[in-house]
């Protein structure tokens, strides 16, 4: 009996809707009142932070983690934390009933949902079984899913705005988990993100305000709470959905409200097509053309019946959609024939999409409205110790910045361009690494510049699929002009151009020399002058009048190179011969590599400068200071370092690589028979008579027969060098010198030794007593050999004279 009363209070309970099997007052029918068996979050694995930029399908398993949960008692805890730039704030970028300027001002906004930030073409899930109403791509919200679900006996629906594709068909079945879409940028969207709500049974959805009951514009309700207590009876906070598992649906009531002229007939919405409207018009046909495109998401702002609230609307669709082609064409703005025909038939597919008769905000005929006794309040965050969202993107953009080197380089070297043509640019995007960057940007990258002079194309880029895009200026105006490529607020390149007229002769006014100001002496250093107008603009690519020179002093000597600009790069590295160098050079246009002058030179003195000086009137346009250096690695002690000195400020010794003489090296035989050859180019200088000339050049020929033949890397022993030397430098044998008397040498090759010493010896521990002919020489004692014959030939020549 009494397990029996037990179940009658029970079924009366029921009856009177004071209690189910999950505490909810019933008010859909048993057969939906079903509870879901499960509730998932729309996003599982999404991108980490620092990877959201790129494509997910791109990104590997280190780029990629679970959703982190966010919890509603964490909001104001994560809004100030780290100033609040941290992970959750830029994650979870705006907040249920924030608003759009700092996104996590929760109560002091109208955001209907949440944001979640994660990497185009994250997987998006259906958050329980239901039925797709709405799959369909909206002017605001971009492509989005809206799914009819039954929880706990509750209807709700969830939707799923930006996406980047769409899977899910409207009338489909789905189950929790089941994979809907994915996540893109859509919309009226600044980056990929998937933007959730939950809306109660609602008349429409996506649920948005009515005019009737927030009489407000867009911005306003966005960005104040004016509205709030609307926000709150017709929809929840999707992060205090999941984190109650759906429960807190145990805290909505929903009540009926009716209309006390539901007899009245409401006017058909469609014969508005028939009239044109424009300012003088009726305010209520005002309203309904507003009605119409608010609904068609063309159109965000108050029905309030003044045409100049939706007349820049209007001219932005009819461009859109080809009513027009411009502002200024016939008809601008006004809702006559061909923009009515045009949106009656949008209208219609809204209509269609929907699958629901558009009940007018002007009309009395109510549907359900959702009354809220939601025990758990909103907790207010205040907006003055948040930051907003703009400074939290400006962190995210200089981060991006850092971690992605920007390059921006002309395709043709050039960056120049004549008025009617097209030059292009070449823009690429890698991280440290190299790695081209694949993705969507945190901030559109913009090209600003003066239109009457160039048009840049395209002007604005988010998105790169392998970290390169190409950027086109045409010229339009003749000038000198900056474009700057800007990132959020910050300008990260600033790229100067030329217009000019072909044809038109330029005279250059300044130069600036691109050169290695602290050279080693002796060592070949490639140098670049870029010739400038009297503004400071480079003259790249244009021909210019006059003939210039390159002047060197104290011992600089130069070698011009040329060719064509396509194989800059080959002529940059080549090397000139040691014949090749001059004390100074003069060139126009047509010696430079098309307008880049490039030039080898090497400095034997101290203190040297070069210097380009117009040769029409003397001017001197760039002038360049060196200061020379010895060979890195040459000791103040080495005891041949005076003899390496002075055979490189002779042009003799050669082959300084990347500052380094390398004195402790053996020498290659190619490299003593080149510095040989070099000596007596020297010597024929100071050659006493013309027998002794003539026997210099007879050895030149030698010289340079014996080093055609010569593999590049075989070695010379002291006593092989001994006799090269005594061949080819030692020219009078009558010169008084004390003869050696090596252990190691005979009779000749001890007279041949006292030549080529000069009365010196080696300075290491055997040198008085043993010259061992059969150790390699070094680089070092070849100089000191060379330098020690060259001394002796001087004197002797000019005791001769």
């Amino acid at each position: 009996m009494k397990m029996r009363n037990t179940f009658k209070k029970i079924a009366q309970a029921w009856v009177l809707g004071i209690f189910t099997l999950t505490n909810v007052v019933p008010t859909v029918s048993i057969a939906e009142a079903a509870t879901t068996s499960k509730i998932v979050y729309p996003l599982q694995e999404i991108s980490k932070l620092e990877c959201r930029f790129q494509d997910f399908d791109t990104l590997s398993s280190n780029c990629k983690q679970d959703l982190p949960i966010l919890k509603t008692k964490d909001y104001k805890k994560y809004a100030t934390q780290n100033g609040g730039y941290n992970d959750y704030t830029r994650l979870y970028t705006v907040l249920w009933g924030s608003s759009y300027k700092y996104g996590w001002d929760v109560g002091n906004g109208g955001h209907i949902g949440t944001d979640i930030a994660t990497a185009k073409g994250t997987p998006i899930y259906s958050i329980a079984d239901g039925t797709v109403i709405h799959s369909k791509t909206d002017v605001a919200l971009g492509k989005m899913v809206s799914i009819e679900h039954y929880i706990n006996g509750k209807k709700i629906v969830s939707n799923y705005a930006h996406m980047s594709k769409i899977i899910a068909i409207k009338g489909q079945k789905v189950r929790a988990g089941q994979e809907i879409g994915k996540v893109g940028s859509t919309g009226n969207s600044t980056g990929n993100h998937l933007h959730f709500q939950i809306d109660l049974d609602t008349v429409f959805h996506p649920y948005y305000y009515s005019y009737k009951t927030c009489p407000y514009s867009y911005y306003k309700i966005s960005e104040s709470d004016i509205c709030f207590d609307e926000l709150e009876q017709n929809t929840i906070d999707p992060l205090l959905f999941f984190e109650t598992n759906g429960s807190v649906l145990n805290n909505i009531t929903v009540s009926k409200k009716s209309s006390n002229t539901t007899n009245k007939t409401p006017s058909d919405p469609m014969d508005i097509f028939n009239k044109t409207v424009y300012v003088w018009y009726s305010t209520s046909d005002i309203k309904q053309v507003q009605e119409i495109y608010k609904k068609l998401g063309v159109y965000k702002w108050s029905i309030n019946g003044k045409y100049e609230s939706i007349e820049d609307e209007i001219i932005a669709y009819q461009i859109s959609t080809w009513v027009i082609e411009n502002k200024k064409s016939l008809g601008a703005g006004w809702f006559g024939p061909k923009t009515r025909t045009q949106t009656k038939k949008d209208y219609k597919t809204y209509l269609a999409n929907w699958g629901k008769p558009v009940i007018s905000d002007t009309e009395e005929n109510e549907k359900t409205y959702i009354t809220s006794t939601n025990s758990t309040k909103t907790v207010k965050i205040s907006k003055k110790s948040l930051i907003t969202r703009e400074e939290i993107e400006a962190r995210e953009v200089k981060d991006f910045l850092k971690k992605y080197n920007v390059s921006l380089n002309f395709a043709e070297v050039w960056g120049n361009v004549k008025v009617g043509k097209t030059i292009k640019m070449n823009l690429s995007i890698t991280n440290k690494k190299g790695k081209a960057f694949k993705g969507n940007m945190p901030w559109g990258m913009t090209f600003m510049a003066d239109d009457s002079k160039v048009q840049v194309f395209p002007k604005k880029l988010f998105y790169f699929t392998d970290g390169k895009r190409d950027i086109f200026i045409k010229g339009l105006k003749e000038g000198n002009i900056t474009i700057s490529v800007k990132v959020w607020g910050s300008i990260i390149k600033r790229i100067p151009i030329k217009v000019y007229q072909d044809g038109k002769v330029i005279y250059p006014e300044k130069a600036v020399i691109l050169a290695n100001k602290t050279p080693v002496i002796g060592e070949s250093n490639t140098a670049v002058v870029l010739l400038k107008d009297g503004n400071g603009k480079k003259l790249i690519n244009l021909e210019y009048g006059s003939r210039y020179k390159i002047n060197t002093n104290n011992g600089t000597k130069i070698c011009l190179k040329q060719g064509s600009i396509n194989n800059l790069s080959k002529i940059y590295k080549a090397t000139c011969s040691d014949s090749d160098y001059k004390d100074n050079v003069t060139f126009t246009y047509n010696e430079t590599v098309s307008w880049i002058v490039v030039f080898d030179y090497k400095s034997t003195s101290k203190n040297t400068k070069l210097e380009i000086v117009n040769t029409y009137n003397n001017k001197v346009l760039a002038s360049q200071k060196l200061n020379i250096k010895d060979p890195k690695g040459l000791k103040s002690n080495y005891v041949y370092k005076n003899d390496v000195i002075s055979l490189l400020s002779q042009w003799v010794a050669n082959w300084v690589n990347k500052g380094y003489f390398l004195e402790d090296r053996e020498i290659t035989q190619k490299d003593a028979l080149a510095w040989i050859e070099n000596a007596l180019n020297e010597s024929k200088e100071n050659a006493a008579n013309l027998s002794t000339s003539n026997t210099i050049d007879n050895n030149l020929n030698q010289v340079k027969t014996l080093i055609s033949h010569t593999k590049k890397y075989d070695k010379l022993s002291r006593k092989q060098f001994l006799d090269l030397t005594y061949k080819f430098l030692v020219f009078d044998t009558n010169v008084n010198v004390k003869i050696k008397n090596y252990k190691d040498l005979d009779g000749t090759e001890n007279l041949k030794a006292s030549y080529v010493l000069n009365n010196t010896t080696w300075k290491d521990k055997f040198g008085d007593n043993y010259y061992q002919p059969k150790n390699n020489v070094t680089r070092g004692e070849a100089a000191f050999i060379i330098n020690n014959v060259l001394n002796q030939n001087k004197n002797v020549f000019l005791t001769l004279r």
